[in-house]
């Protein structure tokens, strides 16, 4: 089974729009399970669709290249066997995964594509991390009402606002 190519912008970014993503040491996985696919295109519902991409921040044009070239052959191995039919995935290489043996990328997008699979990147967060969400107000701030700065005491401008200066 060859693999779709994901090749301009707009699909890319609906891909990361999803919010769907699993981390590894090599590189990130972000998913866009099929259901949520709009395509017209009869091949893009028979097998998934994958795109690459590095940053510079890993590196310069020929460790990124290198960085691509082993990022697309283990998509190749893996994804026939692995991949949700009509899927799109993108595939974000990482620093490490330049010097990381080929069989642990190998096992990482395994990996990665079963737990996406089982839907554990919805449930991955922390009980704890669960409630530290829940004590932020709307605006993503921790539970105080914003008059205070991080040890409890008040600012200079507010002190001066209560003595009436201004």
């Amino acid at each position: 089974m060859t693999l779709a190519r994901i090749k301009d912008r707009p699909t890319y970014l609906a891909v990361a729009a999803t919010g769907r993503r699993w981390v590894t040491p090599s590189f990130i996985v972000q998913y866009q399970p099929a259901n949520l696919v709009n395509s017209d295109a009869s091949q893009d519902h028979i097998v998934p669709a994958v795109g690459f991409t590095v940053t510079k921040k890993v590196g310069k044009a020929v460790i990124r290249n290198r960085m691509r070239r082993r990022m697309k052959e283990a998509a190749r191995q893996v994804m026939p066997e692995m991949g949700q039919a009509g899927a799109r995935y993108v595939l974000i290489g990482r620093e490490s995964g330049i010097e990381a043996p080929f069989e642990k990328m190998l096992k990482d997008l395994r990996w990665a594509l079963e737990k996406l699979g089982k839907n554990a990147d919805l449930n991955s967060r922390s009980p704890k991390r669960q409630s530290a969400d829940k004590s932020r107000d709307k605006s993503g701030h921790k539970g105080s009402t914003g008059s205070q700065d991080k040890m409890g005491q008040k600012g200079k401008r507010q002190k001066k606002q209560e003595k009436g200066y201004k």
